[in-house]
């Protein structure tokens, strides 16, 4: 069993840790059971903010659950905050998942017939917060996401935009060590997107809460510390943001010079030709094997050798 990903040497105290966490659904009519997860293991440490992505299916929601305590795992261990899940009962369940987990939906789940501080409010009721306490603390939140105008009017009424900054402010209501949001941007415009994460982003900053985000956005996974990829309910790939950044922006630089593809760009990468140096000195039959055509192939050695030549003639 492979160690859990994350956690590098100095970093802040991992908030979550998962060894070898499986789960498996038992489906009408299957003799055997589909599996959700197939042996993550990972490691988050407190206060980031990280990126869960991966196609539709691939197990990212059911981390999500297994972390919240919305489901638990076929087997394997699931630490959070210092908390073996699989030994606490139900009502240490039902407790943890108030106290510690903030949740935030792509579709916000606010109570229509409640005003935006009410739904604030709610889970602050649910665990006995006096009346008092809970409606100056929805207001102190209310004000923190901006929405201060909006403290009376109900869901029907608020934009998709200020309706997620209400479901934010409810998710932080009970002062939890972490907000899991699910595909948050999900229902919004890029902007809208943008200034929801910048949000989150500034309340974990401000507050030390660790946040993971599921998203199919790379906008949205550029605002994050961390991106995770799930496939085949597998941790494929874990990249550092600012890394992958510079390969988007090496990635881009290339295509330009070229005159390629991104699709043929990324070919190359793969393969190792990711400079104007690694083009003009590879051969022909080298670069058709990777585009898979000897003009295409032609086509770019010449331009990479031109280009290379051209940065030769330069006078310093």
């Amino acid at each position: 069993m492979s160690e859990p990903q994350g956690a590098p040497q100095g970093a802040a105290r991992p908030i979550v840790v998962l060894k070898d966490v499986r789960k498996e659904y038992k489906v009408k009519g299957r003799s055997v059971p589909v599996p959700a997860l197939r042996g993550v293991n990972l490691t988050i440490e407190e206060g980031s903010m990280v990126a869960v992505k991966g196609p539709s299916g691939s197990g990212k929601t059911t981390l999500l659950q297994i972390i919240g305590a919305l489901d638990v795992p076929t087997s394997g261990s699931a630490v959070v905050d210092g908390m073996e899940l699989s030994e606490l009962d139900e009502s240490m369940l039902t407790e943890y998942r108030a106290a510690t987990i903030g949740f935030v939906f792509q579709t916000y789940n606010l109570l229509p017939s409640l005003t935006a501080l009410q739904n604030v409010e709610l889970p602050m009721e649910a665990v006995g917060v006096p009346r008092d306490q809970r409606r100056k603390r929805a207001l102190e939140l209310m004000e923190a996401v901006g929405m201060t105008d909006r403290v009376d009017y109900k869901p029907l009424k608020l934009s998709g935009g200020e309706a997620q900054r209400v479901a934010i402010a409810r998710a932080l209501a009970n002062e939890p060590s972490i907000i899991l949001a699910d595909e948050p941007t999900g229902s919004l415009d890029s902007r809208t997107g943008a200034a929801i994460m910048e949000l989150l982003d500034t309340i974990r900053k401000e507050r030390s809460t660790t946040v993971i985000v599921v998203t199919h956005s790379r906008q949205a996974a550029k605002t994050c510390d961390r991106t995770i990829t799930i496939k085949d309910g597998v941790i494929t790939s874990e990249a550092d943001v600012q890394a992958m950044e510079d390969l988007e922006t090496r990635k881009d630089e290339l295509r330009k010079a070229i005159s390629a593809s991104g699709k043929i760009i990324n070919k190359l990468f793969e393969a190792g030709f990711d400079s104007l140096d690694a083009l003009a000195n590879a051969s022909v039959a080298e670069l058709t094997n990777v585009v898979g055509s000897s003009s295409k192939a032609e086509k770019i050695q010449r331009k990479a050798k031109i280009l290379k030549e051209l940065e030769g003639d330069v006078v310093e």
